[in-house]
Parts: structure tokens; C-alpha cells; sequence
């Protein structure tokens, strides 16, 4: 039985590759090593099949989960925006193609930033429990400094190589250094956030 992960995967390299045109069917199913027709009857079209691939590839689930009840914000969110970096990075190419051609297929951008909502939505879960935990000032704007923690993440993935003047922070450092800028704009408690040092993250 041909499997749906396999075809997902070859789709999802492929398009990586050479964007929507280029990835024909019959390449994909070439890179699949299954029959052209096997993607029509488990997909119906390119575009389905694409659409799920890129879908897919989005970080929905980085593995790391934040806690139903915040211990130590700083080393949770370290931890987690670390696996969020490294899941972005991994398909970087991807998403660099899908953001291409947002214009004339606006539903393949659509599809590339699915797992970044998802993601916003389970930073902002986490951040609403610190704010009973820490009884947030009546100005903090939680939901503007989540957006820029995300948007930190997405744009060190997709434009380190490209910009390097601009990341002058380690890639290993990089995900704790945007977690300690975004807990203060939360006006986490002094103690709560430190040096670099007291948050080990993997290279």
C-alpha cells in the first residue's frame, strides 16, 4: 500500500526545489518512486496534494509543549521557541518558496503559516497563565509582544543566511535572547529573567 506520508514528503521537497510549477506530478511521483496516477487517487489534484505537503511541514506540534502550569517562563519558553527555530530552519526552503509565491497562489502561503497561528495561539494560552501568575499591569499588550516573539523566530529562520548582518547573536543564543526580550516586554519580575548563561539550549 503506497503510503500518503511518503508522496508528502517527495511533494513537499520537491516544491521546496522548484515551486509550484516545477514540481510537476510527475516528478513528485517520480521522487515517491509511485505511479503519476497513485497521486490523483489519493489527492485529486496538484494542488490538494501540495496544499497538505505544505501544510504538513508547519509546526503545529514542535514536541515540546509549554506547561499547563508555568515553573521557570524563561527556561519553558527557551526550550520550546529553541525546537520552534530548529522545526523553521529545517524548512526554511519551503516556506521561502511558499512566501514567494504568495501573489499568484495566495492559499500555499496560506497553507506554509498554518503551524505559526497554531503556534501564537499556544504562546498566548501560556502567556494568559502567566498573567494570573504574575496579575499582568493594565498596559502590557500580551498579544503584540506574542506577535513579536513569533515573528522573531520566523524571520531569524527564514533570513539569517540572507541578512547576516542583522542576526549578530549566535544562532545556538538566538531563540533565549528573543525569550528574555519578550518576557520583559510582559514585565516579567527582575528575578524572573537572567543572563544568558542560566538557560541551556541545544547548538
Amino acid at each position: 500500500m503506497i503510503s500518503r506520508h511518503k508522496l508528502l514528503d517527495a511533494a513537499a521537497r520537491v516544491y521546496a526545489e522548484a515551486g509550484f510549477r516545477g514540481a510537476t506530478t510527475r516528478r513528485i511521483a517520480e521522487e515517491a518512486g509511485v505511479n503519476e496516477v497513485t497521486i490523483f487517487r489519493l489527492f485529486g489534484s496538484k494542488a490538494d496534494l501540495l496544499s497538505e505537503a505544505i501544510h504538513r511541514a508547519a509546526p503545529e506540534e514542535s514536541g515540546l509543549p509549554l506547561p499547563d502550569k508555568p515553573v521557570d517562563p524563561e527556561r519553558e519558553l527557551t526550550q520550546w521557541a529553541t525546537k520552534q527555530l530548529e522545526f523553521l530552519r529545517a524548512h526554511r526552503s519551503l516556506i521561502r518558496k511558499s512566501l514567494a509565491e504568495v501573489e499568484e497562489l495566495p492559499e500555499m502561503g496560506v497553507s506554509a503559516c498554518q503551524g505559526c497561528l497554531h503556534s501564537f495561539d499556544h504562546v498566548g494560552r501560556y502567556v494568559q497563565r502567566l498573567a494570573k501568575l504574575w496579575k499582568f499591569p493594565p498596559d502590557i499588550d500580551a498579544s503584540a509582544a506574542t506577535a513579536m516573539l513569533m515573528g522573531a523566530l520566523f524571520a531569524d529562520a527564514i533570513g539569517r543566511e540572507v541578512m547576516p548582518g542583522l542576526y549578530r547573536t549566535p544562532l545556538r543564543a538566538a531563540a533565549g535572547a528573543y525569550v528574555r526580550v519578550f518576557l520583559r516586554a510582559l514585565g516579567a519580575p527582575s528575578a524572573t529573567v537572567t543572563s544568558p548563561r542560566r538557560v541551556r539550549t541545544r547548538a
